[in-house]
């Protein structure tokens, strides 16, 4: 059986897990860098250090490909570890450049600073340092009222957002709910498409899916609302 890990530091793992289970059949093992949360905010060089530890974490667990959700450590880490990576690796990138090729307007650019430092396209940058937390505590009206706050702002300079952290993947629907006539592009698509491609030969089962942290503590029943 083909197993998969996706790293994370909280609850961003969710959106991935669920895109990828309609995508290809697998065991997941789900890796949350909880001592690193949010990562959105550590330093390039602590980012890389994490990434190195989960993927051989995730290779010693007889992962066969291990997919970064956390846009910041895919950001930092994809192209600096898959030359010697020990297994297939995929990352979730900030989406931007996708969503600049369907508007003729400006973009904007949710996430955390680390995304939005290293973008390569000209955006309306719109930095949400408590989305992490407030994700984390699964707090609607609090995302929503949050989104409202920092975004209406510039209401009427964009068509479409991108969003340049995982755990606003979960949360996709709150953006809407401030912006319904905005198109939301979110950093899952295109890993989901390469997972298929590579992956298409293995067969429908199903598989199982574990949450652990990069310590190796199970901590399934912590997020089993969100995976069940």
């Amino acid at each position: 059986m083909l197993t998969i890990g996706i790293v994370d530091d909280g609850v961003g793992f969710v959106p991935a897990l669920n895109k990828l289970k309609q995508t290809v059949s697998a065991d997941y093992l789900c890796v949350v860098c909880g001592e690193d949360f949010p990562l959105g905010e550590q330093t390039s060089s602590r980012l890389l250090s994490v990434g190195e530890k989960a993927l051989r974490f995730c290779a010693d667990m007889g992962c066969n490909a291990v997919v970064f959700s956390s846009v910041a450590l895919s950001s930092r880490c994809l192209k600096a570890l898959s030359p010697a990576s020990p297994v297939a690796l995929f990352g979730c990138e900030a989406p931007v450049v996708h969503a600049s090729s369907y508007t003729a307007s400006q973009v904007l650019l949710a996430g955390d600073s680390f995304a939005l430092r290293n973008r390569s396209v000209r955006a309306i940058a719109v930095p949400m340092p408590r989305f992490p937390s407030l994700a984390e505590a699964d707090s609607e009206r609090d995302i929503v009222s949050y989104v409202s706050e920092l975004c209406e702002p510039f209401d009427g300079q964009f068509d479409c957002i991108a969003l340049a952290n995982s755990s606003m993947n979960m949360y996709k629907h709150c953006f809407s709910r401030v912006f319904p006539n905005v198109k939301i592009f979110d950093s899952l698509e295109g890993v989901a498409r390469r997972i298929r491609k590579t992956y298409k030969k293995y067969p429908r089962d199903d598989g199982v899916c574990r949450v652990v942290t990069l310590n190796g503590e199970d901590i399934t029943d912590k997020y089993s609302f969100f995976i069940d």
